[in-house]
């Protein structure tokens, strides 16, 4: 198994367009679905290395003003190289948390965020800023991935953590898998803050694989899940637990195969009341 990737080191944001590829099914459907409007000023709330909001600067035209929040001082200035090779004049970098968002009220026509909003620890005070800065009657969108995510691979981990009898890190895990909330969930979350929804539309896509070792060692599971994973399981049986959960995926590739990684996808769609 290779080394964890530590998205805060510098270097980290030299491969980290490679993820986009997560971000990209959840960016499509949100880019299909999001309000259009011309001299609109939007926030684009989590933008990375600058997916979506660069597409969103040049689908919006320079009639438009669209203001990014991240707090990954590194991506930022990976998106502002972009910006400026693009020759793009109509966005507004911030590099700070969303909890204090530098705009006047009423002042932002469309806040959108993909994979942002909905998985911030912060989401309640940053959802009263969004309500905050957004006019009435403006939109926010999100598109993030509710619970569900990776439930194929999930069911091995579990299966395996059961077959060791390791019943502390089996309620740990539950608490993990459970941190991704349902659209009922999410829609309640916003509904409280004052935001009523508009719209939902539900879809999917799959990591797909033809060997267990190449889920460990893809760059995604490296930089976004795999820590997390490893120290849910106790130090002394580590390698006995992946030896095994590996021998269940690859059973499951010789019957299959593939190992689907399944990851819903949900956009959803709020308006301010005026």
């Amino acid at each position: 198994m290779k080394e964890i990737l530590d998205f805060q080191k510098e270097e980290i944001v030299n491969i980290y367009d490679e993820i986009s590829l997560w971000a990209a099914p959840f960016g499509r459907l949100l880019l299909e679905y999001i309000p259009m409007q011309k001299n609109a000023k939007i926030l684009d709330l989590g933008f990375g290395t600058g997916f979506p909001i660069i597409e969103l600067a040049q689908r919006f035209g320079d009639g438009s003003t669209i203001y990014g929040m991240d707090i990954w001082p590194a991506a930022v200035k990976r998106a502002q190289v972009k910006i400026k090779t693009l020759d793009i004049k109509n966005v507004e970098l911030f590099e700070q948390s969303a909890e204090k968002i530098p705009l006047d009220n009423g002042s932002i026509d469309l806040i959108c965020s993909n994979l942002g909003v909905n998985n911030f620890n912060n989401k309640g005070d940053i959802l009263l800023e969004c309500f905050r800065v957004l006019k009435d009657g403006g939109n926010l969108c999100i598109s993030t991935n509710p619970i569900g995510t990776f439930e194929a691979f999930f069911l091995l981990f579990e299966e395996v953590l059961k077959e060791l009898e390791l019943e502390e890190a089996i309620g740990i895990f539950r608490e993990y898998v459970s941190h991704r909330e349902s659209k009922e969930k999410i829609v309640d979350d916003f509904d409280r803050m004052g935001f009523v929804l508009e719209k939902a539309i539900e879809d999917k896509t799959y990591m797909r694989f033809v060997d267990a070792s190449a889920i460990f060692d893809h760059g995604l599971i490296r930089i976004g899940f795999l820590a997390t994973w490893q120290k849910i399981i106790p130090e002394s049986v580590h390698d006995k637990f992946f030896e095994i959960l590996k021998s269940k995926i690859d059973a499951v590739i010789q019957e299959t195969g593939a190992f689907k990684m399944n990851i819903p996808i949900l956009y959803l769609q709020f308006r301010k009341e005026d």
